[in-house]
């Protein structure tokens, strides 16, 4: 074993017996200390690293346990944080990319099974807001103040 090696190993050793004395609470400091000081590559290997020593079923499982904790609104304010950010050049490309790689057939497929999993009074609500945009719209285009 060469002296990096061994250095190495010493001080991983020392790291796994300064975690194992630390609180659930300092543990987790220190991992988002150390994840705030990763660079925006080396958080996606760990990522992918990590989604590749789990199941498809895991992956999927958390997935739907991170969407139903999330706050709807805190999401939303904080996708529009991240639309402000952007120039309207960004926001061209972003759009562009993403309709160039949606696959038509299969998102109508989505939005059909979408809309079957919907209650009626959830269908009308969408027809009515979408009418009302379709409405300001128009408005929009005439030049009239909207109401």
């Amino acid at each position: 074993m060469t002296d990096t090696d061994e250095a190495r190993r010493r001080r991983s050793e020392a790291a796994r017996r300064a975690a194992a004395a630390k609180s659930p609470e300092a543990r987790r400091e220190a991992a988002r200390k150390a994840t705030a000081r990763r660079t925006q590559e080396q958080r996606r290997e760990a990522a992918l690293k990590g989604a590749a020593k789990r199941s498809p079923e895991e992956r999927s499982e958390t997935a739907r346990k991170i969407v139903a904790k999330r706050d709807p609104e805190a999401h939303r304010e904080s996708i529009r944080k991240g639309f402000a950010a952007m120039s309207p050049e960004q926001r061209r490309t972003m759009a562009l990319k993403a309709a160039a790689a949606r696959d038509r057939e299969a998102h109508r497929e989505a939005v059909r099974k979408g809309m079957l999993t919907r209650s009626p009074e959830a269908k009308r609500e969408a027809s009515r807001k979408a009418a009302e945009t379709r409405q300001r719209n128009r408005e929009a285009a005439k030049g009239e103040a909207p109401s």
